[in-house]
């Protein structure tokens, strides 16, 4: 293995536990409050849908889906691994759970079976070579007729907005640089910009993309909490891979964490990052 990627294709470079499963759902709650939709506006609601949810972590999409569509549609869950999907009586009986990785060819008996194909917050997972092949495997699964819907956002754009110009948050600033310059290294720069272009060129029709800037004031302080959390794991579970110039222990990690916290609590500040929302229909 090159020591500048991960250890294997696809392979989403954050820890598992309960507490990364929590961050998951505060991140997906920031950015519903941001888009205000589980299904974009084109895809018509029906009886009978089947749908799939690709990097589905903990379900989260797909048991709030499941209140809102008839109880007749089946709604399938697939992960990388099954150690984050919600264990609970409460799950609706209409929403299954399997492991798999997008990359690799989906089994037989989904092929083909989908009205809509759900993917969402990939930049972890695959490195830029991996975001064409996979969404080649995403329309598989589709029906004729039937949606991709991928939401996902690029390091790159992270900001931190609030400071004013004699107060300069270094700190936090510093955590969101380390997240880029750790994510360049293992190859997890995706140009998310050329999502649009990638659905095009894969023989999608009725393409469509909006871009959100996470600015809703409603939940800043979950956002905060989500990028300072998320960051710190992505880091944890990075160290596992190789050691960097910037940071080479957990312990560090945790101190730089901090240090960003307090420039958010004493300036007054906050994170911010823009969420691509693209759609598109097979032929």
């Amino acid at each position: 293995m090159s020591e500048s990627q991960a250890d294997s294709p696809g392979e989403y470079v954050m820890i598992r536990s309960k507490s990364e499963g929590e961050r998951l759902d505060k991140q997906y709650g920031v950015w519903q409050a941001n888009t205000g939709f589980l299904l974009h506006p084109t895809i018509a609601q029906k009886q009978r849908m089947r749908i799939a949810d690709v990097g589905t972590g903990t379900g989260i999409w797909l048991r709030d889906l499941a209140n809102t569509l008839p109880k007749n549609c089946q709604l399938d869950g697939f992960d990388l691994s099954e150690s984050m999907f919600f264990k609970d009586t409460t799950i609706p009986s209409n929403v299954s759970f399997y492991q798999h990785n997008l990359l690799e060819p989906f089994p037989t008996k989904f092929i083909g079976q989908y009205d809509v194909v759900n993917a969402r917050a990939l930049v972890v997972a695959l490195s830029h070579d991996e975001w064409a092949p996979a969404l080649r495997n995403l329309t598989t699964l589709l029906q004729p007729g039937g949606f991709v819907q991928w939401l996902d956002c690029s390091v790159t754009d992270f900001v931190v907005k609030g400071a004013t110009n004699d107060q300069v948050p270094t700190n936090a600033e510093r955590w969101i640089e380390l997240l880029q310059t750790t994510a360049n290294t293992l190859g997890k720069t995706p140009n998310v910009a050329s999502l649009h272009g990638l659905f095009q060129k894969s023989g999608l029709e009725a393409c469509q993309e909006q871009i959100y800037q996470l600015d809703n004031l409603t939940v800043r302080d979950v956002l905060n909490s989500a990028v300072l959390e998320g960051i710190q794991n992505f880091m944890i579970a990075a160290l596992k891979i190789r050691k960097f110039d910037s940071v080479d222990s957990v312990d560090q990690v945790m101190e730089m964490r901090m240090a960003a916290e307090k420039d958010l609590r004493d300036l007054g500040c906050w994170f911010s990052y823009k969420v691509y929302v693209v759609v598109g229909r097979k032929a």
